[in-house]
C-alpha cells in the first residue's frame, strides 16, 4: 500500500504518474493561476507547457464555466467543500472547446499553500465519469506532506487513468482507485498479483520487451494490449511507463511505474474503419457485374507478378478470352441477357482456373484476362483449353453466332520469363496476337503464341 512507502517513493510515483499520463491534467489555484500542468494538458489545448505554468487559468476556461470554478475554489479555501465534481469546458488555442472534469482535491495542502482544484481533460467520446474520493481519515503524515506531494497524490487518487507500480516480475505493488471503474476490481484485490496474468494470451507475445523490462530503456515504449476485467471480459489498454530506482540497490531495487488508459472505444473505431476500408478496397477492385477482378486490380496484380517472376526467373503466363460474336448476342437477346451471359462465362472460367494464385479479371466488355504465375506455355494452353470447353458446355443458345448454335469463346495464351529490358506489356501483346490468330482460324479455339 502507498502508506507503507517512504516519502521519496510516494513522490516518485505521484510525479511519474503526473508527467507520463496521456490525459491532460492541471491544478488551478484560488489565486487564479495554474499551479501545475502536465505535458499532455498543454498539448491537448494547444499551448506549450511553459506558457501555462504560473499563468492565469481563466483565459483557457469557457466564460460560462468560470463562475462555477471560482465558487468551488472558494469552498475549498473555506474548508466547506460541498459541491460535487462537475464537467466544464476549456478553450483550445484554436478557439474550439474541450470537455474537462473539475474536482476538489482529496488531500488538503499544507498551511499557507493556496487552495487548488484538479482539472482533467476528458476524451471527446468518453462518458462523464469521476473517480470516487478515497475513504477514511487522513493520517498526520498525509496532512504534513509537501505541497507537490499533496497535489500529485490528488492526481493518483482521482485520475481517470490507472496508475500502477510493479516490480520487475510484473507483481503489482500499487494500483490507483480508477481500477474500480476500468477493470471492476478493488485495488486490494490486485495488489500482490502479477499483471501478466490479466493479459490476453495473444498479447503477451505481441508486446516486445514487456515481460523483461530490465532489458529495455528507462522510458518504456507506448504499448496497447487487452486486459481482463473482473467480469471476465477484456478491454483495450494503452500503457506508458518508466523504470525507477537503482538496479544495484539490493534493498529496494528497480520498479516500473505505469500509466494506463482505456482505449476500447478507439480500438472499436479503428476496427470499424479497417473493415470499412477493406470493404471499399474490395469494392474498388471487383467488377460489379461478374464479381471478377476489374481492370484496375489486374494492372496492379500483373505488375506485381511480373516483378516476382523476374526476381526468381520463373515463367509467367497470360490468357486473353473473348466471347465469340458477343455484339450479335446482345443485339439478338438484349443487354439484360447479355449481362447474364457474361456472369455465366465468368463462373465457367472460375471452374477452369482452380489454383489459388491464378487470377481472372474482366479486361473490358466481353474480354477477360487470366494471369497464371509459375506456369509454362504447355500449362497455360491446357488451362485455356479447359476454359474454352467450360464455356461451350454452358450450352447458352446463340442464334447470331457464325461458329455454333451456342455461346463459345476464343482464347490466346502467351508465356514469358520476365527480364529487365522487356516491358510487361509485351506479354499482353503476345497473348493478344494469339487471340487474333484464334479468331482468324475459325474461333471457338485456344491458341498459344508462336514467335515464328
Amino acid at each position: 500500500m502507498v502508506d507503507q512507502w517512504t516519502d521519496a517513493e510516494q513522490t516518485q510515483l505521484y510525479f511519474s504518474a503526473f508527467r507520463l499520463s496521456s490525459n491532460g491534467m492541471a491544478f488551478f489555484s484560488e489565486e487564479g493561476l495554474f499551479l501545475r500542468v502536465n505535458p499532455a494538458f498543454g498539448k491537448q489545448i494547444g499551448y506549450p507547457e511553459e506558457a501555462l505554468s504560473g499563468k492565469p487559468w481563466e483565459p483557457v476556461v469557457h466564460p460560462d464555466d468560470r463562475k462555477q470554478v471560482r465558487r468551488m475554489l472558494e469552498d475549498v479555501a473555506n474548508g466547506t467543500v460541498g459541491s460535487q465534481p462537475f464537467e466544464a469546458r476549456l478553450i483550445r488555442s484554436d478557439g474550439t472547446p474541450v470537455r474537462c472534469s473539475v474536482t476538489a482535491p482529496v488531500v488538503p495542502g499544507p498551511n499557507g499553500w493556496p487552495a487548488s482544484l484538479f482539472v482533467q481533460i476528458l476524451d471527446s467520446d468518453a462518458p462523464s465519469r469521476f473517480a470516487a474520493p478515497a475513504p477514511g481519515r487522513k493520517t498526520t503524515r498525509e496532512r504534513d506532506e509537501t505541497s507537490s506531494d499533496s497535489l500529485y497524490r490528488t492526481l493518483v487518487e482521482q485520475c481517470a487513468d490507472v496508475v500502477s507500480k510493479h516490480d520487475l516480475s510484473g507483481r503489482i505493488l500499487y494500483i490507483s482507485p480508477s481500477c474500480r471503474v476500468l477493470l471492476g476490481y478493488e485495488p486490494e484485490e490486485l495488489i500482490g498479483t502479477n499483471v501478466y496474468e490479466l493479459f490476453h494470451p495473444e498479447d503477451l507475445t505481441k508486446i516486445p520487451g514487456l515481460t523483461s523490462p530490465m532489458e529495455t530503456a528507462p522510458n518504456l515504449p507506448l504499448i496497447s494490449y487487452r486486459i481482463r476485467t473482473k467480469n471476465g471480459g477484456y478491454v483495450w489498454f494503452e500503457t506508458s511507463g518508466r523504470i525507477a530506482g537503482d538496479e544495484h540497490d539490493s534493498e529496494n531495487g528497480q520498479t516500473v511505474i505505469c500509466i494506463s488508459r482505456d482505449i476500447s472505444s478507439r480500438k472499436q473505431t479503428e476496427q470499424q474503419l479497417m473493415k470499412t476500408n477493406e470493404l471499399l478496397q474490395k469494392i474498388s477492385s471487383i467488377d460489379a457485374l461478374t464479381g471478377l477482378a476489374n481492370r484496375r486490380f489486374f494492372d496492379e496484380r500483373f505488375a506485381k507478378e511480373w516483378r516476382h517472376a523476374m526476381r526468381f526467373s520463373t515463367p509467367l503466363s497470360v490468357i486473353l478470352l473473348d466471347i465469340d460474336y458477343f455484339k450479335r448476342y446482345n443485339d439478338t437477346y438484349g443487354h439484360h441477357d447479355g449481362d447474364a451471359c457474361l456472369q455465366y462465362v465468368a463462373e465457367a472460367m472460375r471452374r477452369a482456373a482452380k489454383r489459388p494464385g491464378d487470377m481472372i479479371a474482366r479486361y473490358g466488355g466481353e474480354e477477360f484476362v487470366i494471369v497464371l504465375p509459375v506456369t509454362d506455355g504447355r500449362g497455360a494452353l491446357y488451362v485455356a483449353e479447359r476454359m474454352r470447353s467450360e464455356v461451350e458446355l454452358l450450352r447458352i443458345p446463340h442464334r447470331g453466332s457464325a461458329v455454333s448454335s451456342y455461346v463459345t469463346a476464343s482464347l490466346g495464351a502467351a508465356t514469358m520469363i520476365p527480364v529487365r529490358d522487356v516491358s510487361p506489356r509485351e506479354l499482353i501483346i503476345r497473348a493478344d496476337k494469339a487471340l487474333y490468330r484464334a479468331k482468324q482460324e475459325g474461333r471457338n479455339r485456344a491458341i498459344a503464341y508462336d514467335e515464328e
